[in-house]
């Protein structure tokens, strides 16, 4: 989204060049695994496990989805079609461990207080801040 949105110099860009940011900087251990199920006998649902020491992306992560689907001539159609992911409290927690090395900003502030001191300084949070920003969808 963010190189046509620079090509047209849209006024959302620097929302949506934040939003790259986020993921990259959450990389591939900001992405939680998922199991599929079908629902009603109709749909697959991805249902995300819990990673309790992610901060909530949900919101921003719905805006990203939201967007492939109004912006179909933007994205490929070819490779898998978007499932629905389904977010909620009582979904498995990941096994995986926590992501080492990501700014404070991005690690769940509850499941942060509850470390001891070791624990805070083995994940290796680098004295960078990330600016976390409110995006409104218009």
């Amino acid at each position: 989204m963010v190189k046509p949105k620079s090509e047209v110099q849209d006024d959302d860009i620097q929302s949506w060049k934040w939003l790259q940011c986020l993921i990259k900087t959450l990389g591939e251990h900001g992405m939680s695994s998922e199991e599929s199920l079908v629902e009603n006998g109709v749909e697959n649902i991805l249902h995300v496990k819990n990673m309790p020491w992610c901060r909530d992306i949900d919101r921003e992560q719905e805006i990203m989805d939201f967007q492939c689907i109004l912006d179909t001539d933007v994205f490929s159609p070819q490779g898998s079609k978007p499932l629905t992911h389904k977010h909620v409290p009582d979904n498995p927690p990941t096994t995986h461990s926590a992501a080492k090395a990501l700014p404070l900003a991005l690690y769940n502030g509850a499941w942060i207080v509850q470390l001891t001191k070791h624990e805070i300084e083995a994940l290796n949070i680098p004295q960078q801040t990330f600016p976390w920003m409110k995006v409104v969808i218009a």
